[in-house]
């Protein structure tokens, strides 16, 4: 016999406990969102389905206050030794669902965050194949390059079921300007 609670994965959709994890968001939230109509979803059986597109798509509201001015360009200050690093690299096929999901667990587990960076970001590139980018950019006196890189090992090692990483295209450089 079958645990109730278990569902069989269906491409493209995720439960609404799995999409409250992925947007950060309780359970009692994503049901309430669901009500409100902001949030697409479908039931099987006992059970919500939401796609993975309106999970992508769905813009929660702004909290807070705008921000009145832009930030201004700001050249790296004299001496800066902030370095950079850009990798794209192939998401391996039929894998895109499982990367968002992967990507979501990295965020809630606050995972994979390189102590001494001030940007991290993940990005999916309009590219055929379907790639991402990962750009990083740390400050070497507050994280030095060897424990810098076996934390990128570990990232790498957590995402080589969804990432081709021999296909990665990898560029170092400095901080000149930033915001």
């Amino acid at each position: 016999m079958t645990d109730r609670e278990s569902l069989p994965e269906l491409p493209g959709y995720v439960t609404a406990k799995q999409a409250a994890k992925m947007l950060g968001l309780s359970d009692r939230r994503i049901y309430q969102l669901i009500e409100a109509g902001r949030l697409p979803a479908v039931k099987a059986g006992e059970h919500i389905l939401l796609s993975m597109e309106a999970i992508e798509q769905f813009k929660p509201r702004l909290t807070g206050r705008p921000r009145e001015k832009t930030p201004a360009w700001r050249f790296a200050r004299r001496g800066s030794t902030l370095r950079t690093l850009s990798i794209q690299v192939q998401i391996r096929a039929e894998q895109q669902d499982r990367l968002q999901l992967k990507l979501w667990r990295i965020k809630q587990e606050t995972m994979h965050t390189f102590p001494g960076t001030t940007t991290r970001l993940i990005m999916k590139d309009d590219t055929t194949p379907p790639t991402i980018t990962i750009i990083l950019v740390w400050d070497p006196a507050v994280l030095a390059e060897d424990l810098f890189q076996l934390a990128l090992r570990d990232m790498e090692e957590d995402l080589a079921d969804v990432l081709d990483w021999k296909t990665a295209i990898r560029k170092t450089g400095r901080l000149i300007i930033g915001t």
